[in-house]
């Protein structure tokens, strides 16, 4: 008989700007893909984003507060958390953290201020000092919202050979080199956006493709990577949505289907989910499905279950996805946590 599968769910937590307490656990039904919630597991500062290491024995978190901060947690065999520690990131704002394939270091993107750090990770799990830190420089058309430079998210290509930056600040993904040994970044190609278009996360894809969400112009933007150099192609681009999205939209995150032929957009303000096909290096919206709730702050595909955080109506919703159309039909389970921000299903 098949086992649940552990989802973790970080929160903003109150006075850091939402009502959570930390980081929730709940159990993914193998059948139905409901999530039961089983409780929250680690108190601490607004765990806006969370990782996983490769050997899911170890979570980490991000402290997304003036001060931020790392948070390393021990998994046990019931997923219960055991906090291993925390560092400084030497930024401010942490949003997002990812971990290096290698298992062996921990990036994070600092939005306030436009840093990314680097941490070491111990052979226990826990982080050392930081090996790195890599401050942006530049601005964008939006005084309001790019007045400087905003690191929004890290990730590493799935070669392991590059690290891409994005920075809503500056319009930009720039892209890195990690060195293993001294756990230190050398800058590479800088791709740039539409003026304005603030890129906040991205999606990789088939083929080299990378697929970034525009968070100020509704849009996804299709580049190919270069595996030799790091260097980023942009290849078209497309809207998030069908419906044409207002001002007052913003999206968030981007995941693509397991088999790379969808992409799935959250789309705060208008609160849609946005089904794009993908083609080759083509993209193009096919569907707008509501969210079932308010403020779309993340989604994440585990499967053929899409699982969307609405950070203001306080609940995690489920839907299961088409696998002809790609599109998401909701069902009827929702699971309620405060101010949710992030979901990440255990390896």
């Amino acid at each position: 008989m098949a086992t649940s599968r552990l989802v973790y769910i970080g929160s903003f937590t109150k006075g850091a700007g939402g009502e959570g307490t930390g980081i929730s656990l709940a159990r993914q039904d193998p059948t139905t893909g409901a999530l039961e919630l089983v409780g929250v597991v680690a108190e601490t500062v607004s765990p806006a984003f969370l990782a996983f290491h490769p050997n899911g024995r170890y979570l980490y978190a991000v402290n997304e507060q003036a001060d931020a901060s790392v948070v390393a947690y021990a998994v046990e065999g019931d997923g219960a958390l055991r906090a291993l520690g925390s560092q400084p990131t030497g930024g401010k704002g942490a949003c997002h953290l990812t971990v290096h394939p290698s298992g062996r270091y921990v990036l994070t993107a600092n939005y306030g201020s436009g840093h990314v750090s680097v941490h070491p990770i111990g052979d226990d799990g826990s982080l050392g000092p930081r090996s790195d830190l890599v401050q942006h420089v530049g601005s964008g058309p939006n005084q309001a919202r790019q007045e400087g430079p905003h690191a929004h998210q890290v990730r590493v290509d799935p070669s392991g050979r590059w690290v891409l930056a994005v920075d809503l600040g500056i319009d930009a993904i720039l892209t890195y080199s990690l060195d293993l040994d001294t756990g230190r970044l050398t800058p590479g190609p800088v791709a740039a956006t539409a003026p304005g278009a603030g890129p906040r996360h991205l999606a990789f894809g088939a083929d080299s493709t990378v697929h970034v969400a525009g968070e100020l112009d509704s849009t996804v933007t299709t580049y190919t990577l270069d595996a030799e150099t790091g260097r980023l192609e942009r290849q078209g681009v497309a809207p998030s949505t069908v419906a044409e999205a207002p001002e007052t939209n913003y999206p968030s995150e981007i995941a693509i289907s397991d088999d790379a032929r969808f992409l799935y957009v959250a789309n705060r303000g208008l609160d849609v989910i946005g089904t794009l096909s993908v083609s080759g290096t083509e993209v193009k919206p096919v569907a707008d499905t509501p969210t079932g709730g308010a403020w779309p702050r993340h989604l994440a595909v585990i499967g053929h279950h899409l699982y969307v955080a609405n950070e203001r109506s306080h609940e995690v919703t489920h839907f299961v996805l088409d696998e002809r159309t790609g599109v998401p039909q909701q069902a009827s389970d929702v699971l309620r946590t405060p101010s949710p921000a992030c979901i990440v299903a255990a390896p």
